[in-house]
């Protein structure tokens, strides 16, 4: 008996950048259409349905797949009677397969995920779960190029970045596209820039370091959101107007609350002195007052005990207090002690600010050294609980 061999075309069993095929790659070369792109807060993004939707459109139905790697609740606060916070981590893994169902790759990526001050503690975990799990998905589809928004972390730019591939060369009747092409001047990543509960006079903005000068030497603009305070002040400065606080503030305590969040933050030493100033200035009006205050309504000067000559304060350096310094100094560290342990677990500085009101009433500035020492305890606690 004659065997017949039977030959069969099945496909290998890995596939790789070739496998695309031709339209598959020019989507994903292509430039995003400017009416797919959001924008909240000043930050330019794609809606997660609009992502589900390309991916849909470049793979087909079924060509991809999602899979939660990880979805943890960092934090559950209720921070008015009936009103909660709720804040989760997502880590989402996407697969692309070709079109023939091989595995082509697969990214992986994490988010954070919050719901605010929502009066349903079930409303607030599904949605703050569902914005970690989106903004997840959304971090791995932008490897796949332009058509997920990859330019858009270029300053929000919706001209091309990817534009070609050495792994497909252009067609040979293609003459709009080089071979190699020049690429766009390279600008940095927008910082994450949150809503602050502030007025809006109160509001302030991260200065550009194209705008200003030196970025402690003049005041931020006002009427815009406040940005985000726990990045170490650089070049584009700090992150609050600490001289126009300092001047409102109502009391000693308050003062040297302000002067430890400009030190947390790496405020110079000219700054600082400027601080420092400002409530000498205080100091001086308030002593100058008080012989006013004593004085009773209606009543002639003359017959009134003479007032204490007011404490002269000197124009220059204030006197060293050693006390007061190392109190100062040692809340500072507590401050920052409290952001390391809110970026670990990628918590931004407002997130930090309900968990302080929830606990203690204040805000973490406002907190003292104790409360912010308990504060740091339990997000270090929680950090360890998750890395279990």
């Amino acid at each position: 008996m004659t065997v017949i061999p039977l030959h069969r075309n099945t496909p290998a069993a890995t596939a790789g950048p070739a496998d695309l095929t031709v339209e598959q790659v020019k989507t994903l070369l292509a430039p995003i259409n400017p009416s797919r792109v959001q924008t909240l807060n000043r930050q330019s993004h794609l809606e997660a349905w609009d992502v589900r939707r390309w991916l849909n459109r470049v793979f087909g139905f079924g060509g991809w797949s999602d899979e939660t790697l990880e979805l943890v609740c960092v934090a559950e606060r209720e921070i008015n009677p009936g009103r909660w916070t709720v804040i989760y981590r997502a880590q989402v893994r996407l697969t692309v397969k070709t079109i023939d169902g091989r595995t082509l790759t697969a990214y992986d990526d994490a988010a954070m995920g919050d719901s605010r001050n929502q009066p349903s503690l079930g409303d607030a975990h599904d949605m703050a779960m569902k914005t970690a799990l989106s903004q997840a998905l959304k971090r791995c589809a932008h490897n796949l190029g332009d058509a997920f928004g990859l330019s858009l972390y270029n300053d929000g730019s919706r001209q091309a970045v990817g534009i070609w591939s050495a792994a497909h060369p252009k067609p040979a009747d293609d003459a709009d596209v080089p071979a190699v092409p020049d690429d766009a001047p390279v600008k940095p990543e927008p910082a994450p820039v949150v809503e602050d509960q502030a007025p809006a006079a109160e509001q302030q903005v991260q200065r550009s370091k194209q705008a200003e000068g030196g970025p402690w030497e003049t005041s931020p603009p006002q009427q815009r959101p406040r940005a985000v305070p726990n990045q170490q002040a650089g070049p584009t400065g700090p992150s609050r107007d600490y001289l126009a606080d300092a001047q409102a503030a109502d009391s000693r305590e308050r003062f040297d609350q302000i002067r430890a969040a400009a030190v947390a933050e790496g405020a110079p030493p000219e700054y600082l002195a400027k601080l420092d100033a400002v409530a000498r200035q205080k100091e001086q009006a308030a002593q100058q007052q008080a012989p006013k205050q004593q004085q009773a309504p209606g009543k002639p000067a003359a017959k009134q005990a003479a007032p204490a000559r007011p404490t002269v304060v000197p124009s220059g350096p204030v006197t060293p207090d050693p006390e007061a310094d190392a109190a100062r100094q040692q809340h500072a560290v507590a401050l920052a002690e409290l952001l390391a342990a809110g970026q670990a677990l990628a918590l931004e500085p407002s997130h930090l600010d309900d968990i302080a009101r929830a606990e203690t009433g204040c805000p973490a500035a406002e907190c003292t050294v104790e409360q912010l020492t308990g504060l740091t305890a339990d997000l270090r606690a929680a950090a360890e609980g998750a890395a279990a």
